[in-house]
């Protein structure tokens, strides 16, 4: 799902965790705000999760270290705060940016 690049403002939905076929999410370049969502932790299908260029801010969710099939998690250029959660099966981590 591409929601890139829509002025999207608010938090971003819990619901998005119950879309179990999500493949991809892409909220980048949005004016989102808050936290992310630890239901997000429910996508088991999710390759990439896209939330750079907002303006989240709190920890990475722990619950993201259950999504074995994650490759991509960009999260830069927000004010998160906390390290990255263990469990996580990324090779490579970068300020604010993980990418496998």
């Amino acid at each position: 799902m591409d929601l890139c690049c829509n002025q999207l403002r608010g938090s971003i939905p819990s619901e998005l965790g119950s879309l179990s076929r999500l493949g991809f999410l892409s909220l980048q370049y949005n004016q989102l705000s808050g936290g992310i969502p630890p239901s997000l932790g429910n996508l088991g299908l999710l390759k990439r999760l896209t939330l750079s260029y907002n303006h989240l801010s709190g920890p990475i969710p722990t619950s993201l270290a259950n999504i074995q099939q994650l490759q991509i998690l960009d999260v830069q250029n927000n004010s998160l705060s906390g390290a990255i959660p263990t469990g996580m099966s990324l090779s490579s981590v970068y300020e604010n940016y993980i990418l496998i």
